[in-house]
C-alpha cells in the first residue's frame, strides 16, 4: 500500500471520526434537553418525598454517629489527601500542556525568524546594530542575572513511584 493510499485512508477516518463526534454531540443535547424537561415540579417533590422516606428508614445518620473520633479524623484526612492528590495531577496535566505549548512557539518563533532572516538576506549578526539606537531612546534597565540550568535539568530521582516504605520514610523525614 503506497503513502497516498495511508494518507488517504486517514483522510477518511478523520472524516468518520469528526462525523460521530458530532452525532455524539447533538444527542448528548438532545438528552441533555429531555432531562431538564422531565424533572417537573410534581416529579421533584415526589422525589424528595421517596427520598427522604428511604433515608428516614436507613437511618444512617445513627449508624454513623457511632463512630469514634479519632475514625472521623482518619476519614477527613484521607479525603483530604485524595483532594489534594486529584488537584496536583490536574495541575502536572496543565504544566505539561503548557509546556508543550510553549515548546511548539519556541520551534514556530524560531523557524520564523529564519525564514525572515533568510528571506531578507541579513545573519543574525548583522541584526545586532539596530540594538544601539533603540538603547539610546530608552533608559537602561540595571542588568539582572540569568536564572541557573539546575531548574531546567530533569530530575531523574522521580522517574519512578517509590516504594511505600520508602514513601512513607521520605514523608515521615520532613
Amino acid at each position: 500500500m503506497g503513502f497516498h493510499d495511508l494518507v488517504q485512508r486517514v483522510r477518511e477516518r478523520e472524516l468518520a471520526l469528526e462525523q460521530r463526534h458530532a452525532q455524539a454531540s447533538a444527542s448528548w443535547q438532545g438528552l441533555r434537553g429531555r432531562w431538564r424537561e422531565g424533572w417537573t415540579p410534581t416529579r421533584i417533590v415526589l422525589g424528595g418525598l421517596l427520598g427522604g422516606f428511604v433515608i428516614g428508614w436507613a437511618r444512617p445518620v445513627r449508624r454513623v454517629t457511632g463512630l469514634p473520633a479519632s475514625r472521623w479524623v482518619q476519614i477527613a484526612t484521607s479525603l483530604w489527601s485524595m483532594t489534594a492528590s486529584f488537584r496536583a495531577k490536574e495541575a502536572a496535566t496543565h504544566a505539561e500542556a503548557a509546556a508543550g505549548e510553549a515548546g511548539a512557539v519556541a520551534e514556530t518563533a524560531a523557524e520564523t525568524a529564519e525564514v525572515a532572516a533568510t528571506a531578507t538576506g541579513v545573519a543574525d549578526t548583522a541584526a545586532a546594530p539596530a540594538a544601539p539606537a533603540a538603547e539610546a531612546v530608552a533608559p537602561v534597565a540595571p542588568a539582572r542575572p540569568l536564572p541557573s540550568d539546575a531548574r531546567r535539568r530533569v530530575d531523574t530521582g522521580w522517574d519512578t513511584e517509590p516504594r511505600p516504605a520508602e514513601a512513607a520514610t521520605e514523608l515521615s523525614e520532613r
